[in-house]
């Protein structure tokens, strides 16, 4: 397979060839749709609210279950400080816009994971006026949120989350720790309306709240005030955003783009990727990502561009998941001789 490879120093245009070689990996047998990393066990969801946990080579570890029977909108990994036997515990949020109910809770990855209630049950608890209350299956809490989630991230062992009515901060046993509202922007405010936070991500200097208008807000970790606020103009919307200590920062952009900035205050480069890019990792050399019907990879030396005949949907340690279950591995490039 040939990619085109351009340079971000000169403009040559290489050939490269791509060498994708068959991985072994369990197959997915649901839709997948993200990956929430741990430490050395993740946790694979699917779209209509399926879990399994894998280890970092994509090896199912467990059955498949489906603890709740709507859709999970995200998750996170933190570490437990609450049940001696369990070192890492998955948080996370269930949407239905069905039944206009929102929830969040905590399994502990050590447990043995089984499928809890059926839609049918959870209709008819709704229903019911004396019905019994439906909660995820495992979950070691719940709770009923007040109003509709957005995006959840996390700090150390603490939970951080962001609503239509502010931003929540909860330790590992559902403990509120602070709250506060949402981040507001005077020089985006004629479309506050319409946007809406899609990263809550930790860093050096704090916990960083992106919007979809390009919004940036840090927060005090401690207590949930804003020290420092600023928007940046990337002439499209943002779709999510990684941190990487060695990389800085990786913006997705929802046209088919993406942006890196070195430190959170400093100035933004664009790249053209051709599609959507829906996850990256950066492996301590470039960034490399996977999306709609391309992988990629940035460096000090340019970005190269691949097709791919499905959707990656995640990218860890190297390997791809894709949105029909299978597993590749990112391909290794070989260059050619420069071409004018």
């Amino acid at each position: 397979m040939k990619v085109f490879v351009s340079s971000i120093f000169s403009g040559t245009l290489s050939i490269v060839v791509l060498l994708r070689g068959p991985v072994k990996r369990s197959e997915v047998n649901f839709a997948p749709v993200r990956i929430s990393r741990g430490d050395g066990i993740h946790v694979l969801s699917g779209t209509q609210g399926e879990l399994v946990k894998i280890n970092p080579e994509g090896v199912l570890l467990g059955e498949v279950v489906t603890p709740f029977p709507t859709p999970i909108i995200d998750g996170v990994i933190i570490e437990s400080e609450v049940l001696p036997n369990t070192s890492q515990i998955w948080v996370g949020i269930w949407l239905d816009r069905e039944f206009r109910q929102a929830r969040i809770a905590a399994l502990p990855i050590d447990m043995e994971w089984i499928t809890g209630s059926s839609r049918e049950d959870l209709r008819n608890a709704i229903s019911s006026l004396n019905g019994s209350e439906i909660a995820p299956s495992n979950s070691m809490w719940n709770r009923v949120m007040d109003s509709e989630p957005m995006k959840m991230g996390k700090y150390g062992s603490s939970v951080v989350f962001a609503t239509v009515s502010g931003v929540y901060m909860i330790d590992c046993n559902a403990n509120e720790v602070w709250r506060g509202l949402l981040p507001r922007w005077p020089e985006i405010s004629n479309i506050s309306a319409y946007d809406e936070i899609v990263g809550v991500v930790e860093f050096s200097e704090g916990l960083a709240i992106w919007s979809k208008a390009g919004g940036v807000s840090v927060l005090d970790p401690s207590n949930g005030l804003e020290i420092f606020s600023r928007v940046i103009e990337f002439g499209d919307s943002v779709a999510n955003v990684i941190f990487s200590e060695d990389g800085g920062w990786f913006v997705m952009l929802h046209e088919g783009s993406i942006a890196t900035i070195d430190k959170i205050e400093g100035e933004h480069r664009i790249y053209r990727t051709g599609g959507p890019v829906l996850d990256a990792e950066f492996n301590g050399e470039e960034w490399r990502w996977t999306g709609w019907r391309h992988d990629g990879a940035l460096s000090s030396t340019g970005l190269v561009v691949s097709e791919r005949d499905n959707v990656g949907i995640s990218i860890i340690d190297g390997n791809i998941l894709a949105n029909d279950g299978s597993w590749s591995k990112f391909g290794s490039y070989s260059e050619s001789p420069a071409m004018e």
